[in-house]
């Protein structure tokens, strides 16, 4: 049988994998487990976006000054180039898409990142 699972070192590194449960002949369940590194670090730009990802902002298409302004009520004060490496790894992750296509059918001319 088949688990995933995912677990935090006492350093706050994350690591998710799967394990294969074995019925050995004794009737013990033996696990082995592969080890595999969570994407982004803890307390990243990356794990923040993800965050806000979860919570549902990226529902409609955002710019980089709404992630920003959101980032802050939150009391996580960064800038337009502090963001762009990390929202780069989001979307290759296929968490977020980028769009110039605002909800009402018009064409924007900044970049817009919205769920997928």
């Amino acid at each position: 049988m088949k688990v995933k699972i995912m677990v935090q070192d006492d350093r706050g590194q994350m690591y998710e994998g799967e394990a294969q449960l074995v019925k050995s002949g004794k009737q013990k369940t033996v696990a082995q487990v592969s080890k595999k590194k969570a994407w982004y670090r803890p307390g990243s730009t990356a794990e923040k976006i993800v965050t806000l990802i979860d919570e549902g902002f990226f529902s409609k298409p955002r710019g980089i000054g709404d992630i920003i302004a959101e980032l802050k009520t939150k009391d996580f004060h960064l800038k337009s180039p502090d963001l762009t490496l990390p929202l780069r790894n989001v979307v290759r992750k296929g968490l977020l898409k980028r769009t110039k296509n605002l909800p009402d059918g018009s064409v924007s001319k900044k970049i817009l990142y919205v769920e997928v």
